[in-house]
């Protein structure tokens, strides 16, 4: 079971897992500038809100129209069955088409539909109203729900669940979220996205992944992350000047970021943007294993008194040593060595320490190692 341990602590130690930009749509046929959905085989599907398109790229990357003739297409959403609902923005109607892009239904509603997502409870979609500031329920017969109108909501457009079934909605105005109680039937503030008093100071769409909401934010040119459980709790996720630089997520720069939407594991971000080109930006977590300018070794584990080390190193300089509790993280030893260019060895006196497991981690010029012993 110890080897067990020592193992995976290796393996996850060594992996660094690295937030990547990169453009998935560039093209001057297609053009997505507004909401994004994912359908059950990943395929992404996305709207041309000053268009009359919504386009469909598969995951290969091939690119075709999926329906066109609408009046300002925006919110998007698959039902159970697979079937996609588009909220013609300007129609104030529904549609509903089959996976071939084909018209089943037509739902006229009262308002302007926007956001839309499908129902956790039950064969439905839920959507905006940004004229009445409501949040309604399409009902499979076509009947309409409605869930909550009137303040605090401002031209609500973004919506999105957890992973427990709390209903999200972001204001499009005042860019303020609430959560639906569904007891209640009351909304919770739960953040403010900030703006700088850019020319487009609105918030576009949120999604959920990994505990946490993502909105983008038009004229920041950002995305802000939104921790659901605490007021307020906002950060910059992505994105800083008007850009559409890819690469790490740190320089990577964004246009009038609109619409948002994760994978099913959390561990992509699609983005649209509103920029005239209609690009398409991805941001995936990648693991790669870092440069290694040292090898680290314990010579012998479990320790009885003497910890032997062997650093194997491809340049000279001084190196840091830390053993840190396994159980409390303290810091229990910490010593600086000068070593050479090849095979370095060195002994730690740990007739002190107590029995049980340790982390040794040795950094060099901001290269580190980590290993886990037992001392006997």
């Amino acid at each position: 079971m110890i080897k067990l341990y020592v193992l995976i602590f290796i393996i996850v130690s060594s992996v660094v897992y690295a937030q990547e930009v990169t453009t998935v749509l560039d093209s001057p046929d297609a053009v997505v500038d507004d909401a994004l959905v994912l359908d059950s085989r990943g395929n992404l599907f996305g709207s041309n809100f000053f268009g009359d398109s919504v386009y469909k790229i598969t995951r290969s990357g091939e690119v075709s129209v999926f329906v066109s003739g609408l009046a300002n297409p925006n919110g998007l959403a698959f039902d159970r069955q697979g079937n996609l609902f588009i909220a013609e923005f300007s129609a104030s109607m529904i549609h509903k088409y089959d996976k071939e892009g084909n018209l089943i239904q037509s739902f006229p509603v009262d308002g302007i539909p926007s956001g839309m997502i499908q129902s956790r409870f039950r064969n439905s979609i839920i959507y905006t109203d940004v004229r009445n500031n409501g949040i309604n329920e399409l009902l499979s017969d076509g009947t309409v729900k409605v869930l909550y109108k009137g303040e605090p909501l401002n031209a609500p457009v973004g919506l999105a669940f957890d992973r427990r079934g709390a209903l999200y909605i972001g204001n499009f105005n005042d860019r303020k979220i609430y959560k639906l109680n569904p007891r209640s039937e009351e909304l919770e503030y739960i953040a403010t996205v900030p703006d700088s008093g850019t020319d487009f100071p609105f918030l576009g769409f949120i999604t959920y992944a990994n505990g946490s909401l993502f909105g983008t934010v038009y004229g920041e040119h950002k995305i802000y992350e939104i921790n659901p459980r605490e007021i307020d709790d906002v950060s910059i996720f992505a994105g800083s000047s008007n850009g559409a630089m890819d690469g790490d997520i740190t320089k990577a720069t964004f246009s009038y970021p609109a619409g948002i939407v994760a994978n099913r594991t959390g561990t992509a971000l699609y983005v649209s943007e509103l920029s005239g080109i209609g690009n398409i930006r991805k941001i995936s977590k990648k693991p790669y294993f870092p440069y290694r300018s040292f090898a680290l070794e314990i010579l012998r584990n479990p320790v009885k008194d003497i910890l032997n080390l062997k650093i194997t190193s491809k340049n000279e300089g001084s190196i840091n040593i830390m053993i840190y509790s396994l159980l409390k993280g303290d810091l229990i030893f910490e010593s600086q060595e000068f070593i050479e260019k090849g095979a370095f060895k060195t002994q730690i006196n740990l007739e002190g320490f107590r029995k049980g497991g340790y982390i040794l981690k040795v950094e060099k010029n901001g290269d580190k190692r980590s290993k886990i012993f037992i001392k006997n």
